[in-house]
């Protein structure tokens, strides 16, 4: 790997570190309101039930992964966040831009799908009665059921996330988006102005 690679590499990872990924989703109070409000009705709806049950592992995962990348091509696109070369003028590269922005929001996604993952758990192994559950889903009760069932309601409810997303601002999953950045710049008007002072 070429230095000049090697120093795009960590350009990259230092911009989407500076945009703190992991809190994307907080931002986007609709996003993650829909995701919420769709996965607890679907936890208790007796057709995921089966699904989950009768799905392969194999179609759980690409429907995961589908969600996820349904929801950060919807975010991309709904809020023109991928940038041209014009609209970045000579300051940024637009590659490594619009490359940071797929990151940042892959990133805030997975972890706002593995959050809800962890919690639909919870909301199952609480809530669903063993004799109820083996009865409408056609199995016996496992822990591995309750796995099965919150990760297809967390996919499936990511995809209402993703329409969900559209209902935020622009402004605000920007802010959400480029927080580091917007800080970064702040802070250099600020320093530019003292310097003026």
């Amino acid at each position: 790997m070429t230095s000049r690679r090697a120093g795009r590499l960590r350009l990259l990872a230092g911009m989407v570190i500076a945009n703190r990924p992991w809190r994307l989703v907080l931002g986007m109070r609709s996003a993650l309101a829909a995701v919420l409000a769709t996965s607890a009705y679907l936890i208790i709806t007796s057709t995921i039930w089966q699904l989950a049950g009768a799905l392969s592992t194999t179609k759980l995962v690409i429907t995961m992964v589908a969600a996820v990348v349904m929801m950060v091509g919807w975010i991309l696109g709904a809020h023109r966040l991928w940038r041209s070369r014009e609209e970045l003028g000579d300051r940024w590269d637009p590659v490594l831009w619009n490359l940071s922005t797929v990151l940042t929001l892959l990133i805030g996604v997975v972890t706002m799908a593995a959050a809800v993952f962890a919690f639909n758990i919870v909301v199952t192994v609480f809530f669903l009665e063993p004799p109820v559950y083996s009865s409408d889903a056609a199995t016996w009760e496992g822990f591995v059921d309750h796995v099965r069932l919150a990760w297809l309601a967390t996919g499936f409810a990511t995809v209402a996330g993703a329409i969900g997303s559209g209902l935020d601002s622009d402004a605000a999953v920007e802010a959400a988006t480029y927080e580091g950045e917007q800080e970064r710049e702040a802070s250099g008007s600020r320093e530019r102005v003292d310097r003026r002072s």
